[in-house]
């Protein structure tokens, strides 16, 4: 019989044992808020062989006596290989569960959803609908400028943290359209030598983050109030508090002052 791991969730937390390791069933005590139970696999890892997944999700956190929770973004940035082992599973697992939580009946006649037999998919009771995960792709970049480089605090966040532009792709645009069209409508200015430098997994709820650099052409700074409460060039020696690591916004950040802006 194969190993189970359980990847359980409640407010953007990860269950963990006192050693750091992932149980192999659901506690009892969490059963009565158990709302969400479903098997998972790995990108990249063979269903027949090594350990099987299970995902849930709990409507509150319990008091714990045998383990404690552990904030997913915690894990995503953690240098501790035995929290950063868990990344994946965490960005995939809590992922799947949200999606299933905010797909609970069809949209299209009411009906109830529930676990395809085969696909990772939902499928309506009533009239059979399918529903697949959703992935809210969206374009985080950091802007150059003469050695420096361009940071914003946003409107809807009230930590005093300054991140890269960032915003979600729309129908009909490719990527690149997507970074300057982002640029310019939230700070002003105009946009050159955009170039892709890689990607994450932000379940928070569903984001798809494509990072990429880019250089300023024209423009001065004119924030969006409605995106950005305030945006500013900062040299490499005068950084603002930035966000943490284990995010895409402090890869590109580490990125640029690796390699000289």
């Amino acid at each position: 019989m194969k190993p189970v791991d359980h990847y359980i969730f409640s407010s953007n937390e990860l269950f963990l044992h006192h050693d750091n390791t992932l149980p192999s069933s659901v506690p009892e005590v969490f059963l009565p808020s158990l709302r969400v139970h479903f098997p998972f696999t790995l990108p990249g890892a063979s269903p027949e062989k090594g350990t099987e997944y299970r995902a849930a999700y709990l409507e509150e956190p319990l008091p714990l006596d045998k383990g404690y929770w552990v904030p997913v973004r915690q894990i995503f940035g953690s240098e501790d290989p035995e929290l950063s082992r868990y990344a994946s599973g965490a960005a995939r697992g809590l992922g799947l569960v949200n999606w299933r939580r905010m797909n609970r009946f069809c949209s299209r006649c009411g009906g109830e959803m529930s676990e395809h037999a085969e696909e990772t998919a939902l499928e309506c009771s009533a009239c059979g609908s399918l529903v697949y995960p959703r992935l809210s792709p969206a374009i985080i970049v950091l802007v150059h400028r003469e050695g420096k480089i361009l940071l914003a605090r946003h409107a809807q966040r009230s930590t005093g943290v300054w991140a890269c532009i960032a915003g979600y792709l729309e129908h009909g645009e490719s990527l690149e359209e997507c970074v300057f069209r982002e640029v310019r409508e939230e700070t002003g200015l105009t946009v050159t030598n955009i170039r892709y430098t890689g990607s994450q997994s932000w379940p928070f709820p569903d984001q798809f983050m494509i990072a990429f650099h880019a250089d300023w052409e024209s423009g001065e700074i004119r924030v969006d109030p409605r995106e950005l409460s305030e945006a500013a060039w900062f040299s490499p020696e005068g950084l603002p508090s930035i966000p943490p690591a284990g995010t895409v916004a402090r890869r590109l950040i580490d990125e640029a002052l690796s390699y000289g802006n």
